[in-house]
């Protein structure tokens, strides 16, 4: 199966979302913690956008968003879901591939959430961002960590090879590859401990993950034992922030 076709075939099925997600939302709350504590900008790019979940929370913020995904069935949900939310006039949604991709628009903010590891050029991709960037733009990147307690165990090569990861990230790696492009790094966060990373890895956390989204109280829960598996046993996800200078 082609790349088109594997993020086709994720997306397959997937609901019309109905309403915005809140910041303790359990999938996105560590993306949404990040962007409101840094949240001086109007124009946001999400590259890898999926079906628009937090291009809806920015949209319903007055942020004007443009979603910019590859897979084909994923843009045509988020554009539907706009619509029953009312955020068409915020949330915009492109089928495109970001290494080819030739808009020159300049946007405040990018977002490039589980991107790269997908990317044969993850330089290339670095590249385009900071080209899209305005001057002081920020972009938000995160990455699958090298050192996820599953991946070190052997268990979670398979998952990697079914979504299509071509890589896992070291900390020195990616922040290296980032300065390299000529970013500031201004925030970093490891996110995503034991429980946090079974949930997503594996069909029975679906109904753990859709309970924690919809309760702020067992969100709250889940993630104050998550952060204390981090502490035990590192990582499985990392997040940073920076700044084109």
């Amino acid at each position: 199966m082609d790349k088109v076709g594997l993020y086709d075939n994720y997306h397959k099925g997937r609901k019309l979302q109905k309403r915005v997600i809140g910041v303790k939302n359990f999938t996105y709350r560590n993306i949404i913690e990040v962007l409101n504590v840094n949240g001086n900008y109007e124009s946001v790019l999400d590259i890898g956008s999926g079906v628009g979940t937090i291009d809806f929370y920015l949209a319903s913020k007055g942020k004007k968003v443009t979603g910019l995904e590859i897979a084909g069935e994923a843009v045509e949900i988020a554009k539907d879901s706009a619509r029953i939310m009312g955020l068409s006039v915020n949330a915009k949604f492109i089928r495109g591939d970001i290494l080819n991709w030739k808009e020159d628009i300049k946007y405040d903010l990018v977002i490039c959430s589980e991107v790269l590891e997908h990317l044969k050029d993850d330089n290339k991709a670095l590249l385009r961002i900071f080209q899209l960037l305005k001057k002081n733009g920020l972009v938000l990147i995160t990455v699958p960590s090298i050192n996820a307690p599953l991946y070190r165990l052997g268990i979670a090569k398979e998952f990697d090879k079914k979504v299509g990861h071509l890589r896992r990230y070291e900390f020195n790696e990616i922040a290296s590859l980032i300065k390299e492009n000529k970013f500031k790094i201004i925030r970093t966060k490891k996110t995503e401990g034991l429980i946090r990373n079974f949930l997503f890895m594996f069909k029975i956390g679906d109904f753990p993950i859709r309970v924690a989204n919809r309760s702020p109280f067992v969100s709250d829960i889940l993630t104050y034992i998550d952060n204390i598996f981090i502490k035990l046993f590192g990582e499985s996800n990392i997040i940073i922030l920076c700044k084109k200078v």
